[in-house]
């Protein structure tokens, strides 16, 4: 609390008889008192604030094309209303970039460009959702999951549950994967989310499980995926990650069953061919 000097015998806060004429003003100063250090409710000193007080770091604005790419409408209507007037053309112009630069493969630029421009326009959920892809892509997990998360959280869409899924699994945060998976599948169920996203989400909780040495837990929560009455990629992907769990835990005729029922579907699907050749199967 804040010192309050006491007053003397004439009532005089701090000074004496003569009211504080004729003195150094230096001697009646209260002695300064460093402040307390910070505590956290739990009693923890906190880390030290950043330089600026703790405000983010200004991000260098990036080379823009000189011609904007096209955008889909949606997302420039969504950059228009979360960004200044001032800047709309640029932040439109970077984000078009990066999915040029995505496409390219140069996700190092994508980032560049798409870090930028949320740092503009930070309460848009197209930029946000891009960042956390780009981030995703080029293996940077941790803030994959930040981006992805602000985008899940202000959209209120599980459309990109299966990259948080699988950045969590990357981070070690498995307990996060089966309500990640539960959500995206009742956004599908509602008509919310393509089938091939929640393949991938249902395809990762597996996957955790396997790794935890789980085989036929992990092949029994392979069924929960939604595939569709038509023979599709999505068929391909959950048999792929069935022969591949098969042979892991030994079981050459079933991974020879799913690896051949991979190439009903596709006869170059990844590397089936090779893996069922291995395993003493037929291409026929």
């Amino acid at each position: 609390m804040p010192h309050t000097p006491k007053p003397d015998r004439a009532g005089r806060g701090g000074r004496g008889p003569s009211g504080g004429r004729d003195r150094d003003p230096r001697r009646d100063a209260p002695a300064r008192r460093e402040p307390p250090a910070r505590r956290s409710l739990s009693g923890k000193a906190p880390p030290p604030r950043t330089p600026g007080g703790g405000q983010k770091r200004r991000v260098p604005k990036p080379t823009l094309p000189t011609e904007r790419p096209q955008l889909p409408g949606g997302v420039y209507r969504d950059i228009r209303r979360t960004t200044r007037q001032d800047e709309v053309d640029d932040v439109a112009a970077a984000v078009g970039a990066a999915g040029e630069a995505i496409e390219d493969g140069d996700l190092d630029r994508a980032v560049e460009l798409l870090a930028w421009a949320s740092s503009r326009a930070p309460r848009s959920t197209s930029i946000r959702e891009g960042l956390g892809v780009a981030y995703y892509l080029s293996g940077q997990f941790e803030e994959a999951q930040r981006e992805l998360l602000a985008y899940r959280r202000m959209s209120g869409r599980a459309d990109q549950n299966h990259l948080l899924a699988d950045s969590a699994r990357a981070v070690g945060r498995t307990d996060r994967v089966l309500e990640l998976v539960d959500e995206m599948l009742a956004a599908h169920q509602a008509g919310k989310v393509p089938v091939d996203r929640v393949v991938e989400a249902v395809i990762v909780q597996a996957a955790i499980r396997a790794d935890g040495g789980d085989y036929e837990g992990a092949l029994a929560t392979l069924d929960r995926a939604p595939l569709p009455a038509e023979l599709g990629t999505p068929h391909g992907r959950t048999w792929y990650a069935a022969g591949d769990i098969a042979e892991r835990m030994g079981d050459t005729q079933r991974a020879r069953e799913y690896f051949d029922a991979v190439l009903t579907v596709e006869e170059d699907f990844l590397d089936a061919a090779e893996r069922l050749a291995a395993l003493g199967g037929s291409e026929e």
